[in-house]
């Protein structure tokens, strides 16, 4: 594995597991706090249920995701890298999409835009160099 660095990568991969994993608890919880269905029926029925079946596959992916990245972990093996360079990719474009789609001038925006870019570092810490 590559000594300390490797356990350190291990490590990193473990934690952006975790991190898919607590996303996909986010955003199993829009239901509740964004209170769906009621408030998307303004946007119409065709784009209330997109919006629905994109986070119900969205949640499905963070957790295939993570399950992954803490299984290799779990094994004290190294997830490849272009599993973890993925996520590191998909973290930062989440987080360059954020200040153009939503006020970041809310506490909820710069908090989520502050844990997108921390999810993006530990994502890439993960990968071999």
């Amino acid at each position: 594995m590559g000594g300390s660095e490797g356990v350190l990568r291990v490590t990193f991969g473990f934690i952006a597991g975790m991190i898919d994993i607590g996303f996909a608890i986010f955003h199993a919880m829009f239901w509740k706090l964004l209170g769906w269905p009621e408030r998307l029926e303004p946007s119409g029925s065709i784009n209330a249920a997109i919006t629905q079946t994109l986070n119900a596959v969205l949640i499905y992916v963070f957790v295939i995701y993570g399950s992954v990245l803490i299984g290799f972990a779990m094994a004290d093996r190294l997830a490849p890298n272009a599993l973890t360079a993925a996520g590191a990719g998909f973290w930062a474009l989440r987080a360059a999409l954020q200040p153009l789609q939503f006020s970041m001038r809310t506490k909820p925006s710069i908090v989520l835009m502050a844990a997108f870019i921390i999810a993006a570092i530990v994502h890439g810490l993960a990968v071999e160099a």
